[in-house]
This record gives structure tokens, C-alpha cells and sequence, in this order.
């Protein structure tokens, strides 16, 4: 079964700029719709104080403004972003130990401040491996690469 999930193009292009932005550290933020179509990006601060380079995470208090703004725009909570500075935009052991299932999880590489690629992966059960998730976004410019339909790494 091929998964899939569509982005506005405005989206591609906030989450590639915030990501870009917040290099050498990784940046994240949580995006809203509904029905697997994404319509909105919310960049939040990568509260991580330890290892920021390889590791991010979203305060308690930021993630209740993203599910109020969601309830606000009637909209739902359907991923939370991050960033890899100068590695694979493909989910690490740690990104699946902190997966919450239900939830996408999208990864953006930016190589030297720059973003290059974005994949989109999904868990389907509480033991279950990430699952690749095909991008669409009709119109959106080539500001990020879709990856290949590779597994975890």
C-alpha cells in the first residue's frame, strides 16, 4: 500500500526556509490540516539545550499553542517537522523511538544551510518500522527533492 500525503506549495517552501534558517541545529515546527492534506506550518523553537545539532524538541508549552491553534483554525495536528544539518532526510533510530504513531513525521536534510531534500514517513502500529510517505504538491516549486521510496536507515 503506498501512503501519500499533499502539501500546499506554500508549505514546501515556510518548512524549507525555516529549516535552512535554524542550520547547524535542527529546526522543527508542527503542520496542520486535515485528511492527510497539509494546509499550514507553525515553526517552533528547537528547545533541545543538550545536542541541538543532532536532536530536537518541542516544549509541553509550545505544543498545547499548536493544538489550540489547530482548534482555532479547525484544523487538525498531522506532523511534526524536523530537520537533519548535513544528514539524510530518512528517520535514525531516534527518530523512531520518539514517533508517535498516527502522527507523519517529516524530515528535511539541509546540507551547508541550504535544504535539499524532504521525506515523509509514517508508523502503522506500535512495533512497526517507518513506512515512506509519497509527497504530492501540485504546483509547488523545486525548492526540496522527494526521496526515493527507501526504508529506514
Amino acid at each position: 500500500m503506498l501512503l501519500s500525503v499533499v502539501f500546499e506549495p506554500e508549505v514546501l517552501e515556510e518548512i524549507a526556509r525555516a529549516a535552512a534558517k535554524a542550520y547547524p541545529y535542527e529546526g522543527c515546527g508542527a503542520l496542520l490540516g486535515e485528511a492527510r492534506h497539509v494546509r499550514v506550518t507553525l515553526p517552533l523553537p528547537n528547545t533541545e539545550k543538550g545536542t541541538p545539532r543532532v536532536r530536537f524538541e518541542v516544549s509541553p508549552k509550545d505544543y498545547l499553542g499548536v493544538e489550540r491553534e489547530a482548534d482555532a483554525r479547525g484544523v487538525r495536528l498531522l506532523v511534526f517537522w524536523h530537520s537533519h544539518p548535513d544528514h539524510p532526510a530518512r528517520p535514525s533510530a531516534t527518530d523512531r523511538a520518539f514517533a508517535w504513531e498516527g502522527l507523519l513525521t517529516v524530515i528535511v536534510l539541509v546540507e551547508r544551510g541550504r535544504s535539499a531534500d524532504i521525506g515523509a514517513w509514517e508508523i502503522l502500529g506500535p512495533e512497526s518500522p517507518f513506512e515512506s510517505v509519497e509527497i504530492a504538491s501540485p504546483g509547488a516549486a523545486a525548492l526540496v527533492t522527494p526521496l526515493s521510496k527507501e526504508g529506514e536507515t
